[in-house]
């Protein structure tokens, strides 16, 4: 064969077979891991019967979208490499849900709980006998002495992050002292003129000698240029190890100035031939009961969504690429803000926040459960899960924020369920010492919580927090019809508790379930019927009080992607007239208060309703309703619009029929324009001067066969 095609051919095989084995090695390439992902495995729910698969993996990924989902052990299995005795290698496993048991050739090496934090596994000394069988034991069962116990989202099993072969050199940076990238920098004193920060790093010698080993630490411009570097000398005693550190000062700093210029440095440490770094970005903050959130001293109202990791098909095991994608519907919706709940999200997902701007609340997933008779195995297993947190996630500088709970209240606590009735008294307790607990692992960052009672519980006006989140969903759960109450609630909790958050706001929205007549845009207290226009009149309600609302430090719609619940049968009709109502089984077990569909195929009318109002760089159009196909010939009917553009008028046959109807309302971007529906299908098209446009066609309901329901 001529060889100018033999090289192509042999690229192309190569891509094939990579592909062939499910190999997407690629797919997780990073900086911080010296090894390789361990990507294919063989997995097993009874230990006998097993297939090839691909981690990140849940063996909820199609059940979990169901009335029950498998929660029970689950096996994976993988062959490791022989290596030469006492090569250092370590394992690490982002994250292994929820309960993980490590096994190598039978033997038991690690025991982990907690399916969201990151754990290491020395494997040093133990890959060079046998055929090195990995086997990992994954369980999802609810017990009670691990968090989450109860919760409003599925508690997947499986291997839902990447897992890590870390090949070290004999002197080495330990794995097990600082977290993911093997280091931590502290952020000591911000300001526009300086950064004093404090790098830290651990090193380790497993020869059988003493070793003087060299030390070099350097900081890196984003373009490339170092900027600060020093050379240290530590000895280490053979099998030792000994902690380093490098104070810096940087002179007139490049800030990480959130989703305006989110400049990254990079802080490298090499311990003679193994090299550990992380990007970071210097930044100062603070908070303002009265006015909100300051980000390197000028105002900066942060304003997004909650995110679940989560997907259609894949539950929480996604991929590189999902993130990606997911992320560029942040970016395109122009918020500024995340709060990644209900437990920290796979470490890639930060790297995004970093270097998009987006600053970020993560926390711990203690939700629900406080109970009387909660064994004490479950909060030890609390603060294990908040150290693991932060010593993984210390560097990001996206990181603004620790949350210590969510929502401990009436779910879950019962007498004679589970833990039995809500420890008030606890709660009060231990959240005074897991705040101490967490702002000695970190002292830089705030440490908050989230309820959802407006402190009504016993003791919780005297909950110790730097700020107080509040989920609140007016015109949802309680006071139908009224979402105008929202305002009132904050400023109660903002004057009474101090800095106070919009952490949870919505309601649930099918985007295939429309009514015309304005009379039936109410909330369906069957939870069959979750009505689009419904959700339209909410969220302009909330976005137009959150508007004149300054003192917010950060508000969160609930929440940015639909998400499985097992437990939730709801939002399940389906209406494009108002008339023929379908019942479809395939909306149950979702929660679908996402401001964008499960499969992401789809963003319903408040997204760009938000995307008007937070995207300033893209300008927007959009007619709210558009599924919505019918309505009776001759009547008068309002469009509603949501636009940032300057001016708009309304187009039909090509005739220009109505001029501007901007509303005056503080967000700046619902605009109202009267039409009348003509008697044979109509289309209106809503334009802007720049040409930008969206259009909407009406069928008059006498055209339409419609059967009985």
């Amino acid at each position: 064969m001529n060889k100018k095609y033999l090289i192509p051919l042999l690229a192309l095989l190569a891509a094939f077979l990579l592909q062939a084995c499910g190999g997407r090695q690629a797919a997780w390439t990073d900086r911080m891991v010296p090894g390789k992902a361990l990507v294919e495995w063989q997995f097993s729910k009874d230990g006998q019967t097993w297939e090839t698969v691909s981690v990140p993996h849940s063996y909820n990924a199609i059940d979990g979208h169901s009335k029950s989902y498998y929660r029970g052990t689950a096996h994976y299995k993988t062959t490791l490499p022989r290596v030469k005795d006492g090569e250092p290698r370590y394992l690490l496993l982002e994250g292994a849900a929820q309960s993980a048991k490590v096994y190598l050739d039978g033997e038991l090496l690690a025991e982990h709980s907690g399916g969201y934090t990151p754990f290491w596994v020395n494997l040093t000394g133990k890959l060079s006998r046998g055929e090195n069988q990995l086997e990992v034991v994954c369980d999802n069962s609810e017990v009670l002495d691990r968090i989450p116990l109860t919760s409003d989202f599925n508690k997947n099993g499986g291997l839902h992050n990447p897992v890590w072969l870390l090949e070290c050199p004999p002197v080495h940076l330990d794995p097990e002292a600082y977290g993911l990238y093997r280091l931590h920098v502290s952020q000591v004193e911000v300001t526009d003129n300086k950064a004093v920060a404090k790098a830290q790093a651990q090193v380790c010698n497993a020869t059988a000698a003493a070793k003087e080993v060299n030390i070099v630490w350097s900081l890196t411009a984003a373009d490339g240029t170092q900027v600060l570097s020093e050379n240290q000398t530590v000895s280490v005693g053979a099998g030792a190890s000994a902690p380093v550190s490098w104070d810096f000062t940087l002179e007139n700093p490049h800030l990480w100035n959130g989703t305006l210029d989110p400049y990254l440095y990079t802080v490298s440490v090499s311990a003679d031939a193994d090299v550990a770094e992380t990007e970071v970005g210097f930044r100062y903050y603070a908070m303002d009961r009265v006015k909100g959130f300051y980000l390197n001293g000028k105002s900066y109202p942060l304003r997004g969504v909650a995110m679940h990791q989560d997907k259609d098909k894949k539950a929480s095991a996604l991929w590189k690429d999902d993130f990606d994608a997911d992320y560029a519907i942040v970016k395109e919706l122009g918020a500024n803000f995340l709060r990644l709940a209900h437990y920290p999200h796979n470490d890639y997902a930060f790297r995004l926040c970093d270097r998009m701007g987006i600053v970020v609340q993560t926390e711990i997933p203690w939700v629900n459960n406080c109970g009387e008779n909660a064994p004490e195995a479950y909060f030890e297993n609390i603060y294990s899960q908040m150290k693991e947190m932060v010593t993984s996630l210390y560097n990001h500088p996206s990181i603004v924020f620790w949350g210590m709970w969510n929502e401990l209240d009436s779910w879950g606590n019962r007498p004679g369920v589970l833990q039995g009735s809500l420890d008030t008294r606890r709660v009060v307790e231990e959240t005074a010492r897991l705040y101490d607990f967490t702002k000695a692992l970190d002292p830089s960052r705030f440490v908050g919580l989230t309820d959802d009672s407006m402190f009504q519980r016993e003791g919780y006006t005297e909950l110790k927090a730097d700020y107080y989140s509040e989920n609140r969903y007016h015109g949802w759960y309680y006071n139908d019809g009224n979402f105008w109450g929202l305002a009132d609630d904050i400023e109660w909790i903002q004057q009474n508790m101090g800095v106070t958050n919009l952490s949870e706001y919505g309601v649930g929205i099918n985007p295939y379930c429309h009514v015309w007549d304005p009379a039936d845009i109410v909330r369906d207290r069957t939870d069959s019927l979750h009505i689009e226009e419904y959700g339209n009149l909410a969220h302009e309600a909330f976005a137009q009080q959150i508007a004149q609302a300054p003192y917010l430090n950060f508000t969160s719609i609930w929440v940015l992607f639909d998400f499985a619940v097992a437990s939730r049968e709801e939002g399940f009709v389906d209406t494009d007239n108002g008339y023929r109502f379908v019942y479809n089984n395939s909306r149950k077990y979702t929660n679908d208060k996402g401001i964008v569909t499960r499969d992401r195929s789809l963003k319903k009318d408040v997204f760009y309703l938000y995307k008007s109002w937070w995207n300033k760089e893209e300008e927007t159009v959009h007619i709210a309703g558009k599924r919505l196909r019918a309505c009776p010939a001759g009547q008068d009917r309002i469009l509603t619009v949501y636009s940032n553009a300057p001016s708009l008028e309304v187009v039909s046959n090509g005739q220009v029929i109505r001029g501007s109807a901007y509303t005056g309302e503080p967000t700046g971007v619902i605009w109202r324009f009267p039409v009348r529906m003509g008697s044979k299908t109509t289309t209106f098209r809503v334009q802007s001067p720049s040409g930008t446009y969206d259009e909407i066609t009406w069928e008059p309901i006498g055209d339409i066969q419609i059967p009985a329901f």
